[in-house]
């Protein structure tokens, strides 16, 4: 685990999406034998009426999220109409969620049923059967989709388990489906070529991680997979005609 949420925290930041609960690795004599083990910020507005109610999570299907991207929900600050379908998430919300989700190959958010790669059988979604839902896609749930109590408006990206072992002729081209933009600030970070640096000197700073990887050469593996799916979205961005645009929201 603490491969996927603490490498997810830097990478969140050295893109300045900021969506992300801090993580750090961690080890206690009294769990997992003393090995490393995330640590990951409490934050109370998630959850507005206590622990046992659960987070602040929206319900909504894959055709109504589809739905809410045409509609470009909030943007410019405009208030939707009521018979609009838009959710209470900024339209720009879902772009960072979109770019963040392919770097890391996480499906459990938008594509829990993995309709949009091929996926092993003992993944999950084949476990439970949720990938024979996929002929009927716009009834699909979304899960995993949190917002703090007091700010409706922003995503915050939790659960993030990645998938650092998906080949780039497997990734899930599902996760952008809808997406018209992506964010000027992150896309910047990967044209850079500074994306393995920026990376490095994060991850340097949680010496714990640092080491239950590997050191070095560990941690180079894991930015090696980041940089390759960098290089597809680059291109998808560029085949598609996605615009990179500033959103500060």
């Amino acid at each position: 685990m603490p491969t996927f949420c603490v490498f997810a925290f830097h990478l969140d930041r050295v893109l300045g999406l900021n969506r992300t609960l801090p993580a750090v690795s961690r080890k206690f004599s009294f769990l997992h034998d003393g090995q490393p083990c995330p640590v990951v910020s409490w934050d109370a507005s998630l959850y507005p009426e206590g622990l046992a109610a659960g987070r602040s999570t929206m319900t909504l299907t894959w055709g109504e999220y589809q739905n809410s991207l045409k509609q470009k929900c909030w943007h410019k600050n405009i208030s939707p109409k009521p018979d609009s379908g838009c959710f209470t998430v900024h339209h720009y919300e879902w772009s960072k969620l979109a770019l963040f989700d392919f770097l890391l190959q996480i499906h459990n958010r938008l594509d829990q049923s993995c309709c949009g790669f091929r996926p092993r059988q003992e993944d999950v979604c084949v476990e439970l059967g949720h990938h024979a839902q996929c002929g009927d896609p716009n009834h699909i749930q979304l899960t995993n989709i949190i917002h703090k109590d007091h700010d409706p408006r922003h995503l915050v990206f939790t659960n993030n388990k990645g998938f650092f072992d998906r080949n780039e002729d497997n990734l899930d081209f599902r996760l952008l489906e809808g997406i018209k933009e992506l964010p000027e600030q992150a896309v910047s970070v990967l044209k850079s070529k500074r994306l393995r640096e920026k990376l490095l000197q994060s991850l340097f700073l949680d010496q714990t991680y640092w080491e239950s990887q590997g050191g070095r050469q560990g941690i180079d593996k894991l930015i090696d997979v980041i940089e390759r799916r960098a290089k597809v979205l680059l291109t998808y961005i560029n085949a598609h005609g996605i615009k990179v645009t500033t959103m500060h929201v």
